[in-house]
């Protein structure tokens, strides 16, 4: 069954019934970002005004189209009195501001985000968090393994803090991920450090770069590697945090360390 109208692109007017329930009204636009963020699947159900029964959101064609022509929010809608069509173009210029407004907020508060879920994902595996600094730009983490006592040292930037440009370019952060552990020979972290000219957060080193350091003081030698996440693959909108993808990053990025600093110290 077809629609009875095709609702404008902002018009409040769908409800959408899925596994996490029943969503909305919502218009045809938030329907497509509910759709593309993965909350909305397209087998997924939806009703509107006038409609019998539910129906598959697959099975209505057109329902995405022309999401970007203007014009159709001012025109008025068949059916539609002149009150109703003033009081809707009304409606839509205030949800655009909370819409301007949440992403502003998104945009300032992910950094705390991110951070607070990278350092949950690491505990998460098993460390303790036992430093964190940061100088406003870079925050640094420091973790130890009570059992075996190796450590993860973290730094994280955020590259993408204004709204202009994590519209043009997504959530991004640069994140360094080093794997450390004690090594009984002192001269083997003099030769590491030798052999690494580099200091451990070398400044824009090739992305996937191992390198190596050591710490004189404690003893441990670090391999640790540069790198460029995409934070909206880990936060979404409404800051549900996709854990369980962020641990399996994390562990991964440390696995392969390991290796590495096992493969060159064994």
């Amino acid at each position: 069954m077809a629609l009875p109208r095709m609702p404008g692109p902002d018009e409040d007017a769908l409800l959408v019934h899925g596994a996490d329930g029943q969503m909305g009204p919502m218009s045809r636009r938030t329907l497509k970002t509910h759709l593309d963020e993965g909350r909305v699947a397209a087998d997924d159900h939806l009703w509107m005004k006038g409609m019998g029964e539910w129906e598959p959101i697959s099975a209505q064609e057109g329902l995405l189209d022309n999401l970007e022509t203007a014009a159709s929010e001012e025109a008025r809608l068949p059916g539609e009195s002149e009150d109703d069509h003033q009081d809707r173009i009304f409606t839509g210029l205030v949800k655009q501001s909370w819409d301007y407004l949440e992403d502003h907020e998104f945009a300032g508060h992910i950094d705390e985000v991110f951070l607070g879920a990278v350092i949950t994902g690491t505990l998460d595996t098993g460390y303790s968090l036992i430093d964190l600094n940061s100088d406003g730009s870079h925050h640094y983490l420091r973790f130890q393994h009570m059992g075996d006592n190796s450590r993860i040292i973290c730094r994280v930037t955020h590259l993408t803090g204004t709204l202009a440009v994590s519209k043009v370019l997504g959530q991004r952060a640069s994140v360094v991920i080093g794997y450390g552990e004690k090594v009984g020979s002192i001269n083997k972290v003099m030769s590491a450090i030798q052999a690494e000219m580099k200091s451990g957060f070398i400044q824009n080193p090739d992305p996937g770069t191992i390198t190596v350091d050591g710490d004189l003081n404690s003893g441990y030698v670090y391999c640790q590697v540069d790198m460029y996440w995409d934070i909206d693959d880990y936060i979404a909108k409404d800051y549900r945090v996709d854990s369980a993808k962020l641990q399996a990053h994390i562990g991964a990025t440390t696995h392969a360390l390991r290796k590495y600093l096992r493969g060159r110290f064994a």
